[in-house]
């Protein structure tokens, strides 16, 4: 469930902004100006992101709330067939429909007739429960990117199974030999992969043309497969990878309520992309079972900075901010919350800088060596004089 302490906070800022685009705007603005996001990381550097990463990040968070915005419209639709249809109770007498309004779909929510309850037609979903073939669906106009989740129908939910079928077959000589360099992942006959330490994107090329009617995709918690409807032989058909380096063998899972796929364009060519969150956070050697491997001990295990938990953020984020400050030649978040404290004690009551200039440098924190000495305190009374 998403995070709502910050749902009053975000309403005021949208009212105020007046729309979404604008509001995208600002909290990028900030991401800008006030973190690393933006910072494509080069050779030495400690902050920012390895190029891609940072839209990845981007693109992992959108499509997680729109496979839960196709699970919420699966639902809706499934209530709405389930429901008993209700009886039409019109007393005007209604005139004889022509063939070609026979022919044609009634439109969502027309009424049948002027004193007739309106009945609104379920629209198709994007969620695995929908059905191969749903009346007045079109196979050729899909949206941009379609997302599938692996939390299924309630049969398949039970096995962790996401199924999502198709019609039509397509042909599979359609891989480009210049996908590039995948991060932390490798290239396959049939697909690339990526990772970081806690999830999986795997990318098949697929034929221009094709739909998400036209996928097969199964996402079990040990097994995947992938393949387009009416071919012989699947882009994807294995178990997760196995990992025998400390002398036993552990096959790897994934948590199957988090994955989804979805269809879209990925280096200017129409795929399949599969976003699989693992059970255990480790390098995988390979996206599935048999394919070809790569040296995990060679990857980048840079961890991106926002999945750490606030206080190990905030910690983080000092280390930074102080190693910035000291290569400009600056004060350190200490030196400046010291300071600010002997701002405050300077002109206080009793105080042996009261009516001196400001000047730290008289004030030596560290204890050692630097610094002028502390003028002598002003006199007070001794044991001798106490007796």
């Amino acid at each position: 469930m998403a995070d709502e302490r910050f749902d009053e906070v975000l309403l005021n800022l949208a009212g105020n902004l007046g729309g979404i685009e604008p509001l995208f705007d600002t909290i990028f603005s900030f991401l800008y100006r006030k973190t690393d996001y933006f910072h494509v990381m080069k050779p030495g550097d400690k902050i920012g992101f390895k190029a891609g990463v940072a839209q990845q990040i981007l693109l992992r968070s959108f499509g997680k709330f729109e496979q839960q915005a196709a699970l919420a419209a699966a639902k809706q639709q499934a209530a709405a067939s389930a429901a008993p249809a209700k009886p039409k109770t019109s007393s005007i007498p209604q005139p004889a429909p022509t063939p070609a309004k026979d022919a044609a779909p009634a439109a969502p929510g027309t009424p049948a007739a002027p004193t007739a309850a309106p009945t609104a037609a379920p629209t198709e979903p994007t969620a695995p429960t929908a059905p191969p073939s749903v009346p007045g669906a079109s196979s050729s106009a899909s949206p941009a990117t379609q997302i599938t989740t692996a939390a299924g129908s309630a049969a398949a939910a039970d096995k962790g199974v996401a199924v999502a079928q198709a019609a039509g077959a397509k042909s599979s000589s359609h891989l480009s030999e210049q996908l590039g360099v995948p991060y932390n992942g490798g290239r396959c006959a049939n697909f690339w992969w990526e990772q970081t330490l806690g999830d999986v994107t795997i990318n098949a090329p697929v034929p221009s043309g094709t739909s998400a009617r036209d996928v097969v995709c199964v996402i079990g918690r040990s097994h995947l497969t992938l393949k387009l409807k009416g071919t012989s032989d699947p882009l994807i058909d294995a178990d997760y990878p196995c990992d025998a380096r400390n002398g036993q063998e552990i096959w790897e899972r994934v948590k199957t309520n988090e994955c989804y796929w979805s269809l879209g364009e990925s280096r200017g060519a129409p795929c399949v992309c599969i976003y699989l969150e693992k059970e255990r956070e480790c390098w995988w050697k390979s996206a599935v079972h048999g394919a070809e491997e790569i040296d995990t001990t060679k990857v980048d295990s840079t961890r991106d900075l926002y999945t750490y938990d606030d206080e190990t953020q905030g910690a983080i984020r000092k280390i930074m901010f102080d190693q910035h400050q000291k290569r400009l030649g600056k004060a350190t978040s200490d030196e400046l919350k010291n300071e600010d404290m002997l701002r405050k004690a300077w002109d206080a009551e009793g105080s042996p800088f009261k009516g001196q200039p400001f000047d730290p440098s008289l004030v030596n924190f560290s204890g050692g060596a630097g610094g002028a000495p502390m003028p002598p305190l002003p006199p007070s009374r001794g044991l001798d004089e106490a007796d």
